[in-house]
Parts: C-alpha cells; structure tokens; sequence
C-alpha cells in the first residue's frame, strides 16, 4: 500500500509541475493586469505596467513579422484572440497593451476600433478587419501617423533581435 501512495505521490507532483509554464520567452503582446486606460499607458513609464500573466499573443502565435511595414501575421488561434478584442461592446477609447522581450516591457499601446472618433497619439492595433486573415499591423497614432507624438518604438533592437532569433522576422 505505501508502494502505491508514493506512485500517486509522484505522479501527483508531475502532473502539478506540468501545469506551470516556463518562463516567457521571445516577443510577445500583453493586456495589462491593472485598469489602465489607453491615455494612462502613453505618459507612464513603462517599467511601471503589469502586463497580465499569460500574453495575448505569444511567440507561438507570431507566423512572421514584417520589419519594413510592421505586420505580424499570426496563426488562427493568435488571430482569433485578437479578434476577440474586438467584440461588443466596442471600446472606442481603446484597450492598452504592452508588448515584451523575454518578459520585460519595451513599449505600450492600445488595440483601437476604426469605429471611433477619438483621436490616439501612441501606437495601435487597429481592429484587423480590413486585413487579410491572420494579419495585423502595429501602426502609429489614431486615425495616422499625423497624430502619433515621440520616437516610433516598433524598430527596437531587442524586438527585432528576438524576432531574428526565432526565425520570423522578414
């Protein structure tokens, strides 16, 4: 009977051991942890945020990203996730992100809906629906780049390094 309690004992702590993920690794898109607005993420400093726990779009669901134009093309399931986003109601004043490198924030923005007359000056993902499947773009400012104000962050050299790393930079 013992023989069998430590069986269960160890298969217990496998199994419980399999359910925690490894640290995160490469490039990835968060939603935040703590209520923030899309306007609070663009004055913050960006070591303060908490990305939530687990991303949005992990570097198992980036395809490829394209260095020149900024799109990510992404499997069904990362695309699906950031369709979702989009659902009723809409948000028209946007849904923060932060988008990481091996876990640490580099720059923040907001997943916004064309269906809003609010104006952005941070950086957007817009609603992918005038895109082809499985495709976003990482875009500045909100209706276009005449709105955006301050360095343009999506050329960072940690992302791009990551990306280069991981085979899925164009």
């Amino acid at each position: 009977m013992k023989t069998v309690f430590v069986g269960l004992a160890l298969l217990s702590g496998l199994l419980m051991a399999s359910c925690h993920p490894e640290a995160e690794s490469g490039v990835a898109i968060h939603l935040l942890d703590e209520p923030t607005t899309s306007a609070e993420v663009l004055g913050a400093d960006i070591s303060t945020l908490v990305p939530e726990e687990y991303p949005l779009i992990g570097e198992e669901h980036i395809v490829s990203y394209d260095q020149a134009t900024h799109e990510m093309f992404l499997t069904d399931e990362g695309f699906q996730r950031v369709r979702d986003l989009f659902g009723a109601p809409v948000r028209t004043s946007g849904t923060p992100f932060c988008v990481t490198v091996d876990g640490e924030p580099i720059y923040a923005g907001a997943f916004w809906t064309p269906l809003s007359s609010q104006s952005y000056d941070g950086v957007v993902i817009l609603d992918p629906m005038t895109l082809s499947p499985g495709r976003i773009r990482i875009d500045l400012g909100y209706p276009g780049p005449d709105f955006f104000a301050g360095p343009d962050p999506r050329g960072d050299p940690r992302i791009m390094k990551s990306l280069r790393k991981a085979g899925k930079l164009q």
